[in-house]
């Protein structure tokens, strides 16, 4: 059922986009730089019928991917809910932007989207420990996927990190960002883990 729900409401686009058809430009942007200018555009058809789509392909492959009977069984179920419910989020997002953009509404997109990756990011880091070692979810690294203790380890220490630096990310989008803080905020997520997760296997082997 909420399989159903969750599809709806990514197809929720399409449904706008009709409703809205005669007054939306051709093409409309659908990519942004961090200045908040757009870059890139879609012709309507592409935008309103297209993007869902493909968005809806993409759903049903991360949860088949993620949510067969074995990967089922290292998830709690809070973390089920977080996977079912991630791409439908972003693609209303994607609605409200394109859409808003396209008819005129004043906002800037370059913080709202900040703000939505830093809150991705500290809802993500607070389940981390929960993640048992699997083959799609989590920090897969060489050495993390090699071994349990080393992947409990990685994923608790990262856990913290993650929920600051996506409150970071959140302030940072609040308060009227900047790019190459955020950028760095992001990096000391990536590497931060990776090279404790190296320390504790050169020092196990």
């Amino acid at each position: 059922m909420l399989l159903v729900i969750t599809s709806c409401v990514i197809l929720l686009q399409t449904v706008v986009g009709i409703a809205v058809w005669d007054q939306l430009p051709d093409p409309i942007a659908t990519h942004f730089n961090f200045r908040n200018e757009p870059d890139g555009w879609s012709s309507k058809a592409f935008t309103v019928f297209g993007m869902p789509l493909i968005l809806l392909a993409l759903h049903w492959i991360c949860l088949l991917a993620s949510c067969s009977p074995n990967q089922m069984k290292i998830y709690s179920g809070k973390i089920k809910y977080l996977l079912l419910f991630m791409i439908p989020t972003i693609s209303l997002l994607v609605m409200v932007l394109c859409y808003g953009y396209a008819l005129g509404a004043p906002f800037d997109i370059g913080r709202i989207v900040l703000v939505f990756i830093g809150l991705i990011f500290a809802v993500t880091g607070n389940y981390l420990p929960k993640v048992r070692r699997n083959y799609t979810t989590g920090i897969k690294l060489p050495w993390t996927m090699a071994d349990d203790e080393n992947w409990n380890k990685t994923h608790r220490m990262a856990a913290p990190v993650w929920v600051v630096c996506g409150l970071a990310l959140i302030v940072c989008g609040l308060i009227g960002y900047t790019t190459w803080f955020a950028f760095a905020i992001i990096l000391v997520m990536v590497f931060l883990p990776t090279f404790y997760s190296l320390a504790l296997h050169l020092k196990k082997n």
